[in-house]
């Protein structure tokens, strides 16, 4: 089995966020009138979107994970989907590094959601348990109506059968596109001539050496990549990029990451004088900042190496529509009109 990094990241606190709607159209009609059925996400508290779908005729719940190359299932949810796990030699990895557990592989029969049912799908399967922490506290800080607050996360969902489907994603209006004949041109095509109209950039996304979706940016001028992360629910920028950037770093004490694997990371914060994302230009923005492992950043190679990830934060305050097929980000300004 291929080595998978899989970039989740959990912050300890949730940046205030603000939900915008598309203006215009209806990116939905135009979907549709190429074949594609919806499936409506939600957003949990913590910042982070799933979709409901039932496994193997079990009801459970996906996060949508742009920064997991496969589809991973909670070791602790294998019982109730009934699936029969097999041991593999490659640890688990994400932003923070590798730890000693071992992946399994299974097979899921069906999972359903909206009006489609993808079948036949193999699984990662690891231990997710971070992604249910029990929260003691209020969920203050969120101003989405229908942030879900306990909604149980039984996986991921990754860019495998993103692409595979030709899945889009509007990380704003909380929906998912599928596409059961598979990618099409013409659908990319569409989704360009409907969006590029009304204000939105088109930035180009391509799949790195491990297999994640990254874009070309700047920060402070300084060019570099990002990965496009929607498993992520902030921005996060690793720290010694962020120094020679020029990018002054302040400590968040008691405050922690999670990733993929159980391991944690110690943050700090930043505000960037000018974070570039293709040529969509954000003005102070305000990122997380924590050392990231170099096999994320693929730190070795001149040509690969990138700054982190772009998170949820900035994806949906700015209307991020993702084209998985067809490898395009599409981003506006919430004060575009």
């Amino acid at each position: 089995m291929k080595k998978l990094l899989v970039l989740i990241f959990f912050l300890g606190l949730l940046t205030p966020f603000r939900a915008y709607g598309q203006a215009g159209g209806t990116l939905a009609g135009v979907l549709s009138k190429q074949g594609l059925a919806g499936a409506k996400l939600e957003r949990r508290y913590g910042n982070h979107l799933f979709v409901p779908v039932s496994i193997n005729n079990r009801h459970g719940a996906l996060m949508i994970d742009t920064g997991s190359p496969n589809t991973l299932i909670d070791r602790n949810s294998t019982n109730t989907f009934g699936l029969t796990m097999e041991k593999t030699d490659s640890s688990v990895g994400g932003l923070f590094g590798r730890s000693w557990e071992r992946y399994g592989t299974s097979k899921v029969k069906s999972i359903a959601m909206g009006n489609c049912m993808l079948t036949n799908v193999p699984v990662a399967i690891a231990d997710l348990s971070g992604m249910n922490p029990e929260r003691s506290a209020a969920a203050t800080g969120s101003h989405i109506a229908d942030s879900k607050a306990m909604a149980h996360l039984n996986g991921v969902l990754g860019t495998r059968e993103m692409v595979k489907f030709g899945m889009i994603i509007d990380c704003s209006r909380q929906m998912l596109y599928i596409n059961p004949n598979g990618p099409s041109s013409a659908v990319s095509q569409s989704l360009a001539n409907f969006l590029v109209t009304r204000g939105f950039s088109r930035i180009p996304m391509r799949l790195n050496a491990n297999d994640h979706f990254d874009v070309e940016g700047a920060l402070n001028s300084h060019e570099t990549k990002f990965i496009v992360d929607t498993g992520s629910a902030n921005t996060l920028v690793d720290t010694q990029v962020a120094v020679k950037s020029g990018t002054g770093v302040t400590a968040l004490a008691g405050y922690g990451a999670g990733g993929a694997g159980g391991l944690v990371e110690g943050v700090n914060r930043t505000a960037v004088k000018e974070l570039a994302i293709g040529n969509f230009k954000l003005a102070n923005a305000a990122v997380v900042v924590a050392h990231v492992s170099g096999e994320v950043l693929l730190s070795k190679s001149k040509t690969e190496s990138n700054a982190g990830v772009l998170g949820q934060d900035y994806l949906s305050t700015n209307f991020a529509v993702i084209d998985t097929a067809g490898k395009a980000l599409y981003l506006r300004h919430p004060d575009s009109r």
